[in-house]
């Protein structure tokens, strides 16, 4: 059996168990009904692990995905957020954060996740906030 493919079976399915607050009989239960005459999830084949997995996902259950480890940025996002930067410096932009800079991208691109932008639709961020650089600054009201 694959010892890596073991270990993180078995912490997800003790991820699984506190997220879907299954208290100790259920869990039992769901091991039981998987492998009968067994109680741990330790004790657990490869095959069994699976099932278990299986179970907890009809169950709705679903692994969380840490997204800012998926894809690092495309060099690009990073010259839009030092214009963002520049635009909050100015006062023409009030919330100076990732986030918003990820509204702002939706907004130009249809694509709010700056990870998932490519190269294309990181340009055409960098021409719009190039654009708002070059607007004269708003003028202080009456």
């Amino acid at each position: 059996m694959d010892e890596e493919y073991r270990r993180r079976a078995l912490a997800k399915i003790h991820i699984a168990k506190k997220e879907l607050e299954l208290d100790e009989p259920e869990y039992r239960e769901m091991i039981a009904a998987v492998a009968p005459g067994k109680e741990s999830s330790g004790d657990l084949n490869e095959v069994e692990l699976h099932q278990l997995l299986d179970r907890f996902h009809e169950l709705g259950w679903r692994p969380r995905i840490r997204r800012a480890q998926k894809r690092p940025f495309v060099p690009m996002v990073w010259k839009a957020r030092n214009l963002w930067l520049e635009l909050h410096r100015r006062g023409q932009v009030r919330n100076p954060s990732w986030a918003a800079l990820g509204r702002f991208a939706k907004r130009m691109t249809g694509v709010g996740d700056l990870r998932q932008l490519n190269e294309r639709q990181a340009g055409v961020v960098i021409e719009a906030l190039k654009q708002w650089l070059n607007r004269p600054p708003p003028s202080p009201t009456s």
